[in-house]
């Protein structure tokens, strides 16, 4: 028996399988799941971890077996000049990212308003940019303007072409993603701020500027931030073209010191640190507006 007032305990698998409950008016997509489905998950959710654990067990003894646990591998990270190499790799990480990140969520706004817009025209034309360049390779579109800049343009030095190359390609598959996050946002405004726009002798294109894209933004704001530490990983394709970045001098620490799985996961430590911030910041923004 529980006191009066007292929260009932839980037990692990209710726990585990519980789901979030919605705010007053909004609709639960998932139902709560019963004894048997909680039974069930329980299970598959001990079988996974136990399988995670073994994993990491027999990685980890591989590891030990081939001495990369041996501590003069990890002694290059004891001087500061091989970690001031990587922080100015870093630097560039975060520069190129977000550079891009400006560019591509104006780009991706405009295309949002594009395809929301009245004119057919102009929402076929948007419609056509998004799905194109968001079924592109980034990968791929980053080596096509590495190759293609230096015939475009000359004098540049190698990485100015390789910087603007990858700031095209994620400005190019950045702004299709930024464009449907910001579209779902317009269209989950209510019609009355349109209509109400209308109402002061607003055109249809203008209520929706002034009156649906500030609150529009607001709403997408958490979802582009978290958009935006996708976009900060994926500046480390940039090796592809010779960047020079925090994955392109992390491998060339390795290369140098003999030691490429330690420095790989030191950069992976850095990437989990920046991108940490840009999620404690997205989790926060939607708490607030929550």
């Amino acid at each position: 028996m529980t006191a009066a007032g007292a929260t009932p305990r839980r037990s692990p698998a209710k726990w585990l399988t519980s789901v979030a409950p919605s705010r007053p008016g909004e609709l639960q997509l998932v139902e709560a799941l019963g004894p048997r489905g909680r039974r069930r998950a329980l299970v598959g959710t001990a079988v996974v971890a136990a399988a995670a654990i073994g994993a990491s067990g027999w990685i980890i003894r591989r590891f030990q077996r081939k001495g990369q646990f041996a501590p003069e591998l990890w002694r290059p990270f004891r001087q500061w000049a091989i970690w001031r190499f990587l922080l100015i790799g870093l630097l560039h990480t975060v520069k190129a990212a977000g550079v891009a990140f400006v560019i591509a969520l104006l780009v991706g706004i405009i295309m949002a308003l594009l395809r929301c817009g009245p004119r057919r025209s102009q929402r076929i034309l948007a419609a056509m940019y998004v799905e194109g360049f968001r079924a592109c390779a980034l990968v791929l579109m980053i080596t096509f303007f590495f190759f293609q800049l230096s015939h475009w343009f000359r004098g540049w030095t190698l990485q100015g072409y390789a910087f603007v190359a990858v700031i095209i390609g994620l400005t190019l598959y950045y702004s299709t993603v930024f464009a449907e996050v910001v579209r779902s946002a317009i269209q989950s405004i209510p019609q009355g701020q349109t209509e109400a726009g209308l109402s002061i002798g607003l055109r249809e294109g203008q209520a929706l500027r002034l009156v649906v894209l500030p609150q529009a933004l607001r709403r997408a704001l958490p979802n582009l931030i978290a958009q935006a530490a996708s976009l900060l990983k994926d500046t480390s394709l940039g090796v592809f073209v010779t960047y020079d970045e925090l994955l392109n001098r992390a491998d060339q620490v390795g290369g140098f010191a003999n030691n490429k799985l330690q420095s790989f996961v030191v950069a992976g430590a850095l990437y989990i640190s920046v991108i940490a911030l840009l999620t404690t910041t997205a989790n926060h923004l939607q708490r607030r507006q929550a």
